[in-house]
């Protein structure tokens, strides 16, 4: 199955808690290759929430649309709560 890494980091709290980038991309290649996953692309946004829009974040939904194949989303957010 083919997947799409987003990772993020709003903050300099979140880097020193082991949110780093390099951290993230780390956990969820692992992740992927541990559940047969083929990573197509790797989407990175380091900007705060506070202002609109994450441009990475919008270039990743666009492409959703054109490339339909790609069914997955990999955050660290999501497994580090697991």
């Amino acid at each position: 199955m083919r997947a799409v890494i987003y990772a993020r980091v709003s903050s300099k709290e979140q880097k020193k808690e082991g949110y780093s980038i390099p951290a993230q991309l780390r956990l969820l290649k692992d992740y992927a290759h541990k559940n047969n996953l083929k990573i197509v692309k790797e989407f990175i946004d380091v900007e705060t929430a506070k202002q609109a829009g994450r441009a990475n974040f919008g270039e990743m939904i666009r492409s959703f649309r054109k490339n339909q194949a790609v069914k997955v989303i990999l955050r660290a957010f999501d497994l580090k709560q697991s």
